[in-house]
């Protein structure tokens, strides 16, 4: 049994929903990590290898966070974040990336400035800390307004509805 779901046990229905967060990460390992991340913090985490398959996730289901990566190999995460935050305003995006940023001296083009002006809300380079992740999701987390619960209260999670995702 996971932390998440002894945590689920342990509230019964009545108790404070999980938070939902889709991880949108090309890299199987990396996925795997947050997802695992995620899941001892008591998350309710979906993974999806691409971009289009986490817009799917995401436009018929509720998250309170997305983690998107910036370079994915079918749709762009600059796209990919300004549809998020087309769709749903008031949840908080976390872009990440491992591609190396301008420095002082470089003229390369600073993506993690296009993913704020794309909606992002906070950045996370790769690779990062356990603890940096969890900073980001918390502080991430504490200033966005309350998600908007799905409308049936018995409507379960879509538990291996998505092709190439991966849920805890």
């Amino acid at each position: 049994m996971t932390k998440a779901s002894a945590l689920a046990a342990f509230h019964g229905a009545a108790g404070p929903p999980m938070t939902r967060i889709l991880v949108v990460e090309d890299d199987p390992s990396v996925g795997a990590a947050i997802q695992m991340l995620l899941d001892r913090e008591g998350c309710d985490t979906v993974h999806a290898r691409y971009a289009g398959v986490g817009i799917k996730a995401f436009e018929s289901s509720r998250f309170d966070l997305a983690i998107v990566d910036i370079f994915l190999p079918d749709i762009s995460g600059l796209k990919t974040i300004a549809e998020f935050r087309r769709r749903a305003p008031a949840v908080p995006i976390v872009a990440m990336s491992g591609f190396k940023f301008r420095d002082s001296m470089d003229s390369v083009l600073d993506y993690f400035a296009m993913a704020t002006q794309a909606g992002a809300t906070a950045c996370l380079r790769k690779p990062f800390a356990p603890q940096q992740l969890m900073a980001v999701m918390h502080a991430s987390l504490a200033t966005a307004p309350p998600v908007q619960q799905p409308s049936d209260p018995d409507r379960e999670t879509e538990r291996g509805r998505y092709d190439d995702v991966g849920q805890s």
